[in-house]
This record gives structure tokens, C-alpha cells and sequence, in this order.
């Protein structure tokens, strides 16, 4: 019986550290995101303002990660929002999966605002998110639709769309998958 006990606490250890790996690879590709999208000059004054739908890890990781970066002149600031109607004007918006089901009332609060929308459900790319964090062959990857980034007056950088699944159109483009994240821009 402890042989079983510590097996399961040891697994139980594992898929613990495994997720907040998952969660650090997240956080690095939010930047990553932040560093290769630009946004209009109204929106390059004062903070860059990511906020996060809900209680959710990835908050954590992006306030311990992100937070207090620069992003040009700008410093990055992470806020918590609890519901959609004490959203506020920001550059980004992350829905954790728990939240998933908002994405249409944070679409339509958003509507005619450069603010990016992440996403982490497979399938949300389809019904509106700009970028959609996925698990693909036990990979992180991530989804794009930079023609609807782009109708909201923000620039995204090639190299973020040759490395995306992108999609456009209803159409998807498959690229070869990465086997690590671009560290090089990585926050410190």
C-alpha cells in the first residue's frame, strides 16, 4: 500500500511540474507575440495591458514572466479581469479554456478595438479568436488568423505566420511543427 501511495504522489509530482512547463511555454509565446505584432500609435502610449479572463495559471505565469517588460517604450502591464464587463481597454486578451465559453461576449466588447484575442481550445480559431494555443503531437503550437489581426489595424511580423497554423478564410495551412520556442526574445 505505500509502494502505491508513493508511486501516485510521485506521478502526481510529475503531471504537477509537466503543466507549469506547459503554462512557462504559454507565457513565452504571449511575448513572443507581443514582440511581433504591432499596434497602432494610439495604442503605443502609456502601458501594454494584457489582461486575463478568470482565474486561471497563466495569469500567474504572465505576472512572473511578462510583467514589467518593455515592449518598446512601453511596460507591460498583466491584469485579472473576473468577467467581461470589467474589461477595459488593452492590447491583449487571454481566455483560459475555463473560459472558452466567452469568447463570443469578449468578441462582441471588443468589436472595432485593436486588441488581440488568445485563446487555448482547439476550435476557437474557427469561431473567432486571432491566436489559439494548442497541443498538436504533444506540442505546443499556435493557430492565426492575421488577416483578421489585421482588420484591426495591427501589423503582424512574417515570421509569426510562417511558423503558425494559419488560417484565413476557413483555410488552414500546415508548417512543420517546432521543436522548441524562440528563446532568443524570451523574457528573463
Amino acid at each position: 500500500m505505500k509502494k502505491i501511495l508513493i508511486i501516485s504522489l510521485f506521478l502526481c509530482a510529475n503531471l504537477c511540474i509537466a503543466f507549469a512547463q506547459n503554462e512557462r511555454f504559454k507565457s513565452l509565446y504571449v511575448f513572443n507575440f507581443v514582440k511581433n505584432i504591432e499596434w497602432p500609435a494610439s495604442y503605443q502610449k502609456n502601458n501594454f495591458t494584457i489582461a486575463v479572463l478568470g482565474n486561471a495559471l497563466i495569469y500567474n505565469e504572465l505576472k512572473q514572466n511578462i510583467q514589467g517588460k518593455q515592449n518598446g517604450s512601453q511596460v507591460i502591464d498583466v491584469n485579472q479581469v473576473s468577467n467581461i464587463s470589467s474589461l477595459k481597454d488593452c492590447h491583449i486578451l487571454y481566455i483560459p479554456i475555463q473560459q472558452s465559453n466567452l469568447l463570443g461576449a469578449a468578441r462582441k466588447a471588443l468589436a472595432g478595438k485593436p486588441t488581440v484575442i488568445i485563446t487555448e481550445k482547439k476550435g476557437l480559431i474557427t469561431e473567432g479568436a486571432d491566436i489559439n494555443l494548442i497541443s498538436l503531437d504533444g506540442k505546443l503550437r499556435y493557430e492565426l488568423a492575421p488577416t483578421q489581426i489585421e482588420s484591426k489595424s495591427l501589423k503582424v511580423n512574417k515570421k509569426l505566420i510562417e511558423l503558425a497554423i494559419v488560417y484565413d478564410n476557413a483555410a488552414a495551412r500546415e508548417v512543420p511543427v517546432l521543436e522548441s520556442v524562440d528563446d532568443a526574445n524570451a523574457p528573463r
